[in-house]
């Protein structure tokens, strides 16, 4: 007589259904540690900062930064250029939310007045009365710029920012520069504005505290 095999039992069933069960497992917690790294690193959750640059033609400043938004950042403070100092206020717009990302920035600033006979100082001239007319000489600026962003998105934020500076430099008495130039005497003039438009570069980084 045939008797037929009683299949073995299946020992290895739990095994097969843990499988499954630690795969699942294994891909909350990466979605769960993807989700945290993205907290970490989102420009949302950094909203209040500090920003120090140098730069030409407008020397170094030191900046409050708000960030109300990933996409917008404000940031206003004192800048100094070694002879006087002076205010700005600027916004930058970050189009996108990437650890190397470029931006768009906007600045106005005010320097007031300083001697600036300390330039043909430097220059290893002897101030004289024909330098009177830049013992108080004060200018407001406006710049635009491209910049490249390093960690816009983080805690700590390096950037390059190149642009151009519209400048507007106003001297209140030129006579005696003018009387120099024209070897005249007789010449006299009112307050003399200058006007101009030149590269600017600047380079900083941003430390948000939260």
């Amino acid at each position: 007589m045939m008797m037929m095999g009683i299949p073995p039992e299946r020992r290895r069933s739990p095994l097969r259904l843990a499988r499954p069960v630690a795969v699942l497992l294994g891909v909350l917690t990466l979605g769960l540690s993807a989700q945290a790294q993205a907290q970490e690193g989102g420009g949302g959750q950094y909203k209040l900062g500090l920003l120090v640059d140098a730069g030409a033609p407008h020397g170094v400043g030191v900046s409050a930064v708000v960030k109300p938004t990933p996409w917008l950042r404000l940031q206003a403070g004192p800048t100094t250029n070694s002879l006087s100092f002076g205010l700005r206020g600027g916004v930058s717009v970050l189009p996108l939310q990437t650890f190397i990302s470029p931006s768009i920035n906007a600045e106005a600033g005010h320097y007031f007045g300083s001697d600036y006979n300390d330039v043909i100082d430097w220059l290893g001239r002897t101030p004289g009365p024909a330098t009177a007319g830049i013992r108080d000489v004060a200018y407001d600026y406006v710049g635009g710029s491209l910049g490249l962003e390093v960690g816009a998105a983080n805690r700590f934020n390096f950037f390059l920012h190149l642009g151009l500076s519209y400048v507007a430099l106003n001297v209140k008495d030129p006579t005696p520069l003018l009387q120099d130039a024209t070897n005249d005497d007789s010449v006299t003039a009112g307050p003399l504005h200058v006007r101009a438009t030149i590269p600017s570069v600047k380079l900083g980084f941003i430390f948000y505290f939260f």
